[in-house]
């Protein structure tokens, strides 16, 4: 289930960012139920989904298939122009795998778009002080085994971004679906933030980053990548 408001974001960025819909082939990656893949062919796009769970999938245009337990994709190399995976990495321990499958499957600068909850803004780094959990990471069921039904992976933009160009991807461009007013309540730590910041960043982009206005207040993080 996605945010109100995320798929919104997600397509704007993925149209801005994709050739024309008639000529783009997407993979809806972890498709669930299939909201957003029917959004894609409702625009035209040429939509494929795949899924741990394919019977869960309930757009009749558009057939889902099944992802293996370890992780293979299925389809051949260089198919996409684009792949979407919304709210999944969260859901994952380990990205290796399934970054190497996405630009296994993705054409030569293809996009790459996830989002994935933001640990980063100022409601959740105030909880993670407190408590020792971030904002939409609860403690972990040590009984549960499947990864739908908990987020397992509480990872930093600047871990988003290393893992990415480990994998093939160069980071393009992050953005937010929407700014948190519960994050506004802290707005007065900004100005200590951006001094540590300044003193600290000198030369380190990814730590002025980790840092930016969205981040700090954004709600879900959309980040966009290409494949080398």
């Amino acid at each position: 289930m996605a945010a109100r408001g995320l798929h919104d974001a997600a397509f704007l960025v993925l149209a801005a960012h994709t050739g024309p819909p008639d000529a783009s082939c997407v993979i809806d990656v972890g498709a669930g139920a299939g909201a957003f893949s029917r959004r894609l062919l409702t625009a035209g796009y040429t939509v494929c989904a795949c899924d741990l769970h394919p019977e869960l999938f309930r757009v009749p245009d558009i057939t889902c298939l099944p992802v293996s337990h370890s992780g293979e994709l299925p389809y051949a190399d260089k198919t996409a122009d684009a792949v979407v995976a919304l709210e999944l990495f969260e859901h994952i321990d380990g990205h290796e795998a399934l970054l190497r499958e996405i630009h296994r499957v993705l054409k030569p600068g293809g996009t790459l778009l996830l989002t994935t909850p933001n640990i980063l803004n100022l409601k959740s780094r105030i909880l993670f002080l407190l408590t020792g959990y971030f904002y939409n990471f609860p403690p972990l069921d040590p009984d549960v085994r499947d990864p739908v039904r908990q987020h397992i992976s509480a990872f930093s933009l600047d871990r988003y971004r290393w893992r990415l160009k480990q994998s093939g991807f160069d980071l393009a461009a992050v953005s937010v679906d929407r700014y948190r007013f519960s994050s506004w309540a802290w707005a007065f730590f900004v100005p200590l933030i951006r001094l540590v910041t300044w003193r600290k960043a000198r030369g380190l982009r990814n730590f002025r980053m980790q840092n930016m206005t969205r981040v700090l207040f954004g709600r879900i993080l959309i980040l966009r990548a290409t494949r080398t």
